[in-house]
C-alpha cells in the first residue's frame, strides 16, 4: 500500500476534481476513480496520479480497488443511491469512509453500520463537507424563533 494514498470516487465531479487538485498539490496521491474513463483518464494524467474505472454496481472492481488503499474518500451523488454499494464494500475490506453527503437519511442509513464498523474498527465519517450543519442551525434557530 503505497503511502499518503486514498481511493477518490467521484473525481470527475466538481467537488471530486477540486479534492484531487487540493490534494496532489500537498503530495498526496489519491487514486481517482469513477464510472467514465473519459472523465477520470485526463484528469489523472494532468496530476500525475493513478486512476480506477468502475461502477458501484460492480462489487468485485469496487472491493478490488479499495483492497488498495485504507481510506476512500466518496463523493459521488446522489448519495441515497451511492452511498450503500460503497459503504458495503468497505465493510468488506476494512476501508475507512469518508463522505461529502448532505443528507440526514445517509446519515441515519450509516448509522446503521456503526457495530460493524466498530468491531472491524472501520471510521465513518459522513458529511465531512459540513454541508448540513449551517441549514440545521438556521431551521433550529427559525423553530425557535
Amino acid at each position: 500500500m503505497q503511502k499518503n494514498t486514498f481511493l477518490l470516487y467521484g473525481a470527475n465531479g466538481y467537488t471530486g476534481e477540486l479534492i484531487a487538485r487540493y490534494a496532489a498539490g500537498y503530495g498526496l496521491k489519491p487514486i481517482l476513480a469513477g464510472r467514465r474513463r473519459e472523465a477520470i483518464e485526463p484528469l489523472a494524467v494532468q496530476l500525475g496520479l493513478s486512476f480506477r474505472v468502475m461502477n458501484l454496481t460492480d462489487g468485485t472492481a469496487l472491493k478490488t480497488a479499495l483492497k488498495e488503499v485504507p481510506l476512500v474518500v466518496h463523493a459521488a451523488g446522489p448519495y441515497d443511491l451511492t452511498a450503500t454499494p460503497m459503504i458495503e464494500a468497505c465493510m468488506e475490506t476494512g476501508t475507512h469512509y469518508l463522505d461529502l453527503n448532505g443528507d440526514t437519511d445517509v446519515f441515519e442509513m450509516l448509522q446503521g453500520y456503526d457495530d460493524r464498523a466498530r468491531k472491524k474498527n472501520i471510521m465513518i465519517m459522513p458529511g465531512a463537507g459540513f454541508d448540513v450543519v449551517p441549514t440545521d442551525c438556521m431551521a433550529m434557530h427559525l423553530k425557535n424563533r
